[in-house]
């Protein structure tokens, strides 16, 4: 309970400094705030409770892991964005539905009943509306709003078309009575139609082959900032919650499913892997690439029923790191760019900010998977998994769309080092500076902390 409290009165404590013209205090709240709630995470680890008595969450050892990696992430996200916006009202407003949709990302990690788990669904994506059109002078922005709004409100329908046939066969939103009843029924044509339609829903917000069509436009129309919340925290939770869904109630019958999401995730990391390397755009490769990665995520939610959630959980924080990074720093680029995104605009970022440069090479490096960054551990324990399960073709396409990923990757990394006549400085103040050489830190440190997470269960 308190973890929800404090997610979602961090928000409304951001509007209220706001209305009281305390503005120069609000990222301090944050920071605090966000804190606090890892600090909390920590106090209750051991601990399972059930917030309302009724069944409807549980802030079990899985949920309590993923909300403390959800709130790092947000964390992150403040720290290197914090000048990304000037000190006046419209940041505020900017923040607070960040927190908003983080306390959503709370409930998804949570949810123990699938009223609930669709509560959390709408929290987190019903700010986003809002943050992905916020550019009011950017038509792309004002594009992307829509097409996000629109295609998501169809997600949402179909999620919940599927939680009304699950209802229909089964009698019941709650997990355990949910989980007997499903293994009661497993040739149930309503309840298999109903967990389809679920999955595809899910598909739809994790951005997943064929149902990811909406996010290369979105990302490149969002603010680059935005972007990065979307690709890190907003992708975390929704994997995260799929995660709780599959190994929980319907754990009997996902047998059923598992060439159905191998073929997802198949096609995902073949059409975006292929998309990406041939883009000119580097804040549209990334969006390729973050599709790219759901296509690992998906495949840790197929074997956590094997392996447990460790795995998926050390791929959330090790990519949600790198994609922060990354999109801060092309952020960082284009505005000193005149907005401009292509790969030469990072041509000589070595010499224009060394930190920049670094930063961006490690995290990249790291989405690539070459050791001794984090990425490359995330992936191992995904394609070993998969390698456990019998699949050893998912796991050879994993590595070769892997090496396609090189290449794009490297692309970037070899305009900044290519020297460039009369480039200008580009300046960095204190907070962001740090936070560049703490994540880079972080991105290798996880490589050897990774064991921790292989063994980490509930």
């Amino acid at each position: 309970m308190k973890e929800l409290l404090i997610s979602s009165l961090l928000g409304i404590s951001v509007l209220l400094f706001d209305l009281l013209r305390l503005r120069r205090a609000i990222l301090p709240l944050v920071a605090a705030g966000l804190i606090a709630l890892v600090a909390v995470v920590v106090v209750d680890w051991g601990t399972a409770s059930n917030p309302f008595g009724n069944n409807m969450m549980l802030m079990d050892g899985y949920a309590l892991a993923s909300i403390g990696i959800l709130a790092l992430l947000t964390l992150f996200w403040f720290a290197i964005t914090s000048d990304s916006y000037p000190a006046q009202s419209r940041r505020t407003d900017l923040y607070a539905l960040v927190l908003f949709s983080m306390t959503g990302a709370v409930v998804l990690v949570s949810y123990t009943n699938l009223v609930m788990m669709f509560l959390g669904i709408e929290i987190l994506s019903i700010p986003l509306y809002v943050l992905v059109s916020s550019d009011r002078q950017n038509p792309l922005s004002n594009e992307a709003g829509f097409k996000y709004f629109f295609l998501g409100a169809v997600a949402s329908a179909i999620l919940l078309f599927g939680i009304a046939l699950v209802y229909g066969a089964t009698g019941t939103f709650d997990f355990t009575e949910l989980g007997a009843a499903v293994s009661a029924s497993t040739s149930n044509l309503m309840l298999k139609a109903g967990i389809a339609m679920m999955l595809a829903g899910f598909a739809f917000k994790v951005s997943a082959a064929p149902f990811h069509f909406w996010t290369p436009d979105v990302y490149q129309g969002s603010p680059t900032t935005v972007t990065a919340y979307m690709s890190s925290v907003v992708k975390a939770g929704a994997f995260l919650a799929l995660f709780r869904l599959c190994t929980g109630p319907f754990s009997a019958v996902m047998d059923g499913f598992t060439d159905m999401l191998a073929f997802l995730a198949a096609l995902t990391l073949v059409v975006s892997n292929l998309m990406a390397a041939v883009q000119t755009n580097v804040k549209r490769m990334l969006a390729f690439s973050s599709i790219s990665h759901a296509g690992f995520l998906l495949a840790g939610v197929m074997t956590g029923g094997e392996t447990g959630p460790g795995i998926l959980l050390y791929y959330s924080l090790t990519y949600g790191i790198a994609s922060i990074t990354s999109f801060a720093v092309l952020h960082v680029v284009s505005s000193y760019q005149n907005g401009a995104m292509e790969y030469d605009a990072f041509r000589g970022l070595v010499r224009r900010n060394p930190f920049l440069a670094g930063a961006m090479t490690i995290a990249l490096l790291s989405m690539a998977g070459i050791p001794p960054m984090a990425g490359f551990m995330a992936k191992y324990f995904i394609i070993s998994g998969i390698i456990s399960t019998d699949m050893v073709w998912l796991a050879v396409l994993m590595v070769l769309t892997s090496v396609v990923g090189m290449y794009y990757y490297l692309r970037v990394i070899i305009a900044m080092f290519t020297p460039v006549e009369n480039a200008g400085r580009i300046m960095l103040r204190g907070l962001q500076h740090y936070t560049y050489i703490l994540l880079s830190l972080l991105m290798i440190i996880l490589f050897f902390a990774s064991g921790f997470f292989e063994v980490l269960n509930f």
